[in-house]
């Protein structure tokens, strides 16, 4: 017979399996609320497998603000790819171009960047790791 989990006693902390953005993400938002959890990464560092590369967040900004607070989302310029461009009031534009000839084919349209920034997943993860104890775990 399986155990009711609101039953009186203590609680099991909750599992989360990698130190990714998600997995972070999850564990500041757990930290915020006062819930045990336990997070594991199989590498020792987050260089092992590459530092990564540059991520565009738009639809998720919203809820990275909810899930991280205003004082930890006000942390989230530390991780811009281009951060003077940002403070300059430039937009992040993204071309697309034929590689054939060069030609400038088309441009994503100029949005503000309150609602969609481009950021270094090593910083980003970097800042949503503050805080938080992760276990190394060779076995994931």
């Amino acid at each position: 017979m399986a155990k009711n989990i609101t039953s009186a006693g203590p609680q099991l902390p909750v599992i989360i399996i990698g130190a990714g953005i998600s997995g972070l993400l999850l564990a500041q938002h757990l930290l915020r609320q006062g819930i045990r959890f336990r997070i594991f990464e199989r590498d020792n560092d987050f260089a092992t497998r590459g530092v990564g590369w540059g991520l565009t967040l738009h639809w998720a900004l919203s809820a990275a603000r909810e899930l991280l607070g205003e004082e930890a989302f006000a942390k989230l310029e530390e991780t811009y790819v281009d951060r003077k461009g940002v403070e300059a009031g430039l937009s992040s534009r993204f071309p697309f171009y034929d590689l054939s000839t060069g030609e400038r084919k088309a441009a994503t349209p100029e949005i503000p960047h309150a609602l969609r920034v481009r950021v270094t997943r090593e910083k980003l993860r970097k800042l949503l790791a503050t805080g938080i104890d992760i276990e190394v775990c060779a076995l994931i």
